[in-house]
């Protein structure tokens, strides 16, 4: 079975939630969303996990990987103004502590199912420099307010374009959001990035090269894995496999939230799909 390093990104401001929603006790026995991403991923192949924080919920972040059963390392992001730079920031932060070949990433706000993991052992196995597994955004979107997604054109199982959006909302049969500072239209349907990608140490060292290219020249206060994917299949024809899940996510984006999460994992648990506890 190939080794793989689980990279949970837990530095959010949560901004719309009011506080830090990575850490907040959802599950029967005070479980943070995280611990149900990191359970499935053990059962399909990760056996080290890396959680990226800031240092200013450190102390949260070290309550919360108390008695986890796998190799951790806590890796701060260094937060300017108190700012993350972004996601690919976030991520060539944790390479002094990769020690694998391969590295699945993951929100640690968001509950990506037993299924996501399945797919990305899966994938890993063709050793690919990047993959992901996308979600129908139907399946991602909140009843509370806008959400933000990466919306994906995929051909022939291979991602060929990922865009930012933002302020997503269901408006009938299709979906409104702004991408680029336009409002455009966006199909039900349509594959959206959770921010779960498969990826190789290697590429993640070329991102570290971009990410500092972007520092260097001061072109982005925020620089995110969708950017620097798209960059790379647009300058290197980097091949990014897709394998798309049709599960249903759940997570936290607003406080209103908080109920149906709860309730959602109760009953998993309740039904045998999730033992009584985790661990």
């Amino acid at each position: 079975m190939t080794s793989l390093t689980l990279i949970i990104l837990a530095g959010g401001l949560g901004t719309r939630f009011g506080g830090p929603k990575q850490f907040f006790p959802l599950g029967p026995n005070d479980e943070c969303l995280f611990h149900y991403s990191l359970f499935h991923a053990m059962q399909n192949g990760v056996d080290r996990l890396i959680l990226l924080t800031r240092s200013e919920v450190l102390p949260q972040a070290q309550e919360a990987v108390k008695g986890l059963p796998i190799p951790i390392e806590i890796v701060l992001q260094k937060t300017p103004n108190g700012k993350p730079r972004g996601t690919a920031h976030a991520v060539i932060s944790c390479l002094p502590a990769l020690e694998t070949d391969q590295a699945i990433v993951i929100n640690a706000d968001d509950y990506y199912r037993a299924a996501t993991f399945i797919a990305t052992q899966k994938l890993s196995h063709a050793h690919p420099q990047a993959a992901t597994v996308p979600y129908l955004l139907k399946n991602t979107l909140s009843e509370y307010g806008g959400v933000s997604r990466a919306i994906c054109t995929i051909e022939d199982d291979y991602l060929v374009d990922i865009q930012e959006t933002h302020k997503i909302v269901r408006a009938g049969d299709h979906a409104n959001g702004e991408a680029n500072g336009q409002s455009i239209n966006v199909a039900l349907d349509a594959p959206v990035s959770m921010n779960c990608f498969l990826l190789s140490r290697s590429l993640i060292e070329l991102m570290a090269q971009y990410v500092q290219e972007k520092l260097d020249n001061q072109t982005s206060a925020e620089i995110t894995l969708p950017d620097f994917l798209q960059h790379e299949i647009n300058h290197s024809d980097l091949k990014v496999h897709t394998m798309l899940s049709d599960s249903e996510w759940f997570g936290l984006t607003f406080k209103e939230d908080i109920d149906s999460v709860k309730s959602r994992l109760k009953q998993l648990h309740k039904s045998g799909m999730l033992p009584p506890r985790l661990w």
